[in-house]
């Protein structure tokens, strides 16, 4: 992993200091280069949560660069690689912004939680189906500085499974222990088990890792695979995502909606 795409969204200080906390903890583990996006994608909020949307342009642009101003002392301070750039620095819509940058980088990296605005939404939307490459969601206020090392990898034998997993390599290589999580009842896979022979191929590529067929249960595919991540305090997930129709997510449900509605609850990697 040797760039990073990561967008960081204007607000309190100390809300900043929190999104960043992962991303330049993988950022130094990686020794990555960092391309850091401040803009606004969603509604801007002070310290106490206050909606801002009163102020005009003018003054949202003062706040949106003293951000950026904060976020470069801190890149500096870490004595990371890295380039800013603000919305002035962008000529279309901010859900192509990240998506545009992601394309030319290894991985993006948002900060992203439950109750996420229409803009927000369509910002992970773009970069997860319109980048060709992984985004790690990060769940907002989520503060951990370290490296994960206990990942749990979501395993249907879908092409967006495999790409998410070959795109968390970097990660699996590093990591402590590795869980592959199947829920066999879900969908139909081939003879043989696809999980086993996953496991091995990560092993040869130096990981620690062990297949974990399980049940749907009644909570649904999404919560079957979460229950596994709780039990081996996971402190990463990595999924592939699809984009359904309306009718097939009201009738059989999506663990990509799921997600997105209720927002990850440890940090989690998507690709498409």
């Amino acid at each position: 992993m040797t760039t990073i795409a990561l967008h960081v969204e204007p607000g309190a200080l100390g809300a900043v200091d929190a999104s960043l906390a992962l991303p330049l903890a993988i950022a130094e583990a990686h020794a990555a280069h960092v391309t850091a996006l401040v803009f606004a994608a969603g509604v801007f909020r002070d310290a106490s949560g206050a909606d801002m949307t009163s102020l005009n342009e003018q003054e949202l642009l003062a706040r949106e660069n003293a951000v950026a101003a904060h976020v470069q002392e801190v890149l500096q301070a870490r004595g990371l690689r890295f380039e800013l750039r603000g919305r002035s620095s962008f000529a279309y819509g901010v859900g192509e912004v990240l998506a545009d940058q992601m394309r030319v980088s290894d991985i993006g990296i948002v900060s992203f939680g439950p109750g996420a605005d229409v803009g927000e939404r369509f910002v992970v939307s773009a970069g997860t189906f319109s980048s060709g490459r992984p985004l790690l969601l990060v769940p907002s206020g989520h503060v951990a500085a370290t490296h994960p090392t206990r990942l749990v990898l979501a395993w249907d034998a879908s092409p967006a499974s495999v790409r998410a997993i070959h795109g968390a390599l970097p990660f699996i290589k590093r990591a402590e222990a590795v869980t592959i999580v199947s829920v066999t009842d879900d969908k139909e896979f081939r003879q043989g088990q696809s999980g086993v022979e996953l496991a091995h191929l990560l092993a040869r590529h130096g990981a620690y890792a062990a297949f974990r067929p399980v049940q749907r249960g009644r909570g649904g595919v999404g919560a079957a695979i979460m229950d596994v991540a709780r039990e081996v305090q996971a402190d990463m997930m990595v999924m592939g995502a699809v984009r359904h129709a309306p009718l097939h997510n009201l009738v059989f449900g999506s663990a990509t909606m799921d997600l997105l509605d209720r927002g990850p609850t440890l940090p989690t990697l998507l690709a498409a």
